[in-house]
């Protein structure tokens, strides 16, 4: 990035006072100083007079200058640029280009950097750098290369330094792969640094090049054997190539080379967990809390990374210890209550929730809230969901939905219309509101307002996958209208061909219009998905009707083991196998 200490004068009466000077000196028409020294002032132009090039240009920049001084960049740039076309004087232009690059504003930048290009017989370092770096980032590979080439070659700029500074411009880079090419070359060129090593490796490491990304680090540590970053970058070019267990190697040796780094050891274990090795994994973990159990940041990354591995109860003590030391509070509380939850103890839960602070109050109020419903303390509920959406009025729909999607399940329809009416009234534009009030009317048997609500939904977006899923299946399992909703849940398919409901309705469709063997095919797939009731049912019914009574039982067993109450699976057991609900 260039510098830009220059831009200071923007907010400097003097340094308007500066330019005016030079501009007044050096403007198109180029005139010599000494011919105008004697002129008498020139008259106030009336209204009606043109402006000569000069005196736009001097109105240019006294509205840059001015502009920049009150904070309006947008018109400082437009008026730099305009002035920068006036004139012949570099200087111009360089202002330009600086106050373009201060604003981040780079498709003005690169044309103002061209317009001073063009006004110098030899672009200076800096210049060569701007445009080396803009071209890089516009994927003009050619000419990137020969200004970052020029300015590498500068005396007064090393080549370690520049490509430090490059590592931080390729972050806006869209073509990584021409980026990479560029980057070769220039380390090509500069054999001996280890800087440029380094901008290679991870460049290549992004663009999916693991093996250029080994070559680099190799090359890097011939000449600097020491350094734990790039041995860093040889384990995850290693891990890129699938080398895992030669990459666990240089991250052990790495990490005996530097036994206090308890970052690094986070790194190896994380490492060890994506590879399978998950009781070393373990060990480096306990290793890291018994070398640092005062470290807050070491024991927080060490309790989440333990958790996402499935290891819930080495997380808790993690948490526990974090709450014992007073740090994170907030959020150990937040995953020790989730923790708790996905063990079945709701109430240990809420506890932990109530005591959430921080980052993540939001979440542990509304899985509060909804812990009250699956209580069925829905009086209570209601009072958490209201003042939930009251303290985090951003997420209010998404606490409706919760709330309504709870009642529905509850079977508390009146309640739940009550409060999707509410919600509308407060959010009429949002469509998933209207799809959750059609599940209630659908569930409830309510099938003419539930096609109303859907067909509204689907009249705003007619890919809603989903309601397209709800409209299909509420017509086929409710109505002598199956060809029709068949016909709706055939969309719903094309857009999300993989999801279980669409697969278990595009099942139970076939099943209704008699095709039982294409019925079998899609509710299998909908079960190896999601085994959830529902399906479970829909599946075993197609299996009873065509004689294998057995295997329905057995899906149906299984079914009822994970969702004992679920009433879908209840009803069809009621028609068909009644002695399985004893």
């Amino acid at each position: 990035m260039a510098e830009r200490d220059g831009l200071a004068m923007l907010t400097r009466f003097a340094g308007m006072l500066s330019v005016l000077a030079l501009v007044g000196c050096a403007s198109v028409g180029d005139r010599d100083a000494a011919d105008t020294a004697d002129e008498p002032r020139p008259e106030i132009l009336e209204p009606e007079s043109v402006p000569t090039p000069d005196e736009d240009l001097l109105y240019q920049v006294m509205v840059a200058h001015l502009s920049g001084a009150a904070g309006d960049l947008e018109q400082s740039l437009v008026a730099w640029h305009q002035a920068m076309q006036l004139t012949d004087d570099p200087r111009v232009a360089e202002q330009a280009t600086q106050l373009a690059m201060y604003a981040d504003d780079e498709a003005r930048a690169l044309a103002a950097a061209e317009r001073w290009a063009e006004l110098v017989d030899e672009p200076t370092p800096q210049l060569h750098q701007i445009l080396g770096f803009l071209y890089l980032r516009e994927g003009e590979a050619e000419l990137a290369r020969q200004h970052l080439r020029s300015l590498l070659d500068a005396d007064d700029h090393s080549p370690a330094d520049v490509f430090e500074r490059m590592e931080a411009v390729l972050g806006g880079v869209q073509d990584r792969r021409a980026a990479l090419t560029v980057v070769q070359g220039l380390v090509g060129d500069h054999p001996d640094e280890v800087a440029g090593y380094r901008l290679l490796a991870g460049l290549a490491l992004e663009a999916g090049e693991p093996a250029v990304a080994l070559d680099a680090a190799n090359e890097a540590l011939a000449l600097e054997p020491d350094d734990r970053d790039l041995r860093i970058i040889k384990a995850e070019a290693l891990l890129g190539m699938g080398e895992t267990d030669q990459a666990l190697v240089v991250l052990d040796e790495t990490l005996a080379a530097y036994p206090d780094d308890w970052q690094l050891r986070l790194d190896f274990a994380r490492t060890l967990l994506d590879a399978g090795h998950d009781e070393r994994a373990l060990s480096e973990f306990e290793r890291l809390h018994e070398e640092r159990p005062h470290n807050g940041d070491a024991l927080y990354a060490t309790a989440l990374l333990t958790l996402e591995a499935g290891y819930p109860d080495e997380a808790r003590r993690y948490f526990q210890a974090l709450l014992d030391l007073g740090e994170r509070v907030g959020a150990a509380h937040y995953f020790l209550g989730r923790i708790a939850e996905d063990a079945g103890d709701r109430s240990e839960a809420a506890h932990r929730y109530t005591r959430v602070d921080g980052e993540y109050e939001a979440q542990a109020a509304l899985r509060h809230a909804v812990i009250l419903g699956e209580q069925q303390r829905y009086s209570r509920a209601a009072e958490a969901f209201d003042d939930y959406r009251s303290q985090f009025p951003e997420h209010a729909v998404r606490a409706y939905l919760l709330q309504g999607d709870m009642l529905r399940r509850a079977e508390r329809f009146d309640d739940a219309r009550d409060l999707y009416r509410e919600a509308l009234e407060d959010h009429p534009d949002r469509a998933e509101l209207l799809y959750g009030r059609a599940l209630v009317h659908a569930t409830d048997g309510d099938v003419d307002a539930a096609e109303t609500d859907l067909l509204e939904v689907l009249e705003r977006n007619p890919s809603h996958a989903h309601a397209l899923n709800a409209l299909g299946y509420t017509l086929v399992d409710r109505t002598d209208r199956i060809q029709e909703g068949f016909e709706y849940i055939r969309q719903a398919h094309e857009l999300e061909p993989d999801d279980p409901a669409i697969l278990d309705s595009m099942g139970w469709a076939h099943y209704r219009l008699g095709n039982d063997a294409e019925a079998l095919d899609y509710l299998e797939r909908a079960y190896a998905k999601q085994p959830d009731g529902e399906i479970g049912a829909h599946l075993g019914e197609v299996l009873w009707e065509r004689g294998e009574r057995e295997r329905a039982r057995d899906v149906w067993r299984e079914a009822l083991e994970r969702e004992p109450e679920h009433p879908v699976l209840l009803e069809t057991l009621e028609r068909l196998a009644p002695d399985m609900k004893e």
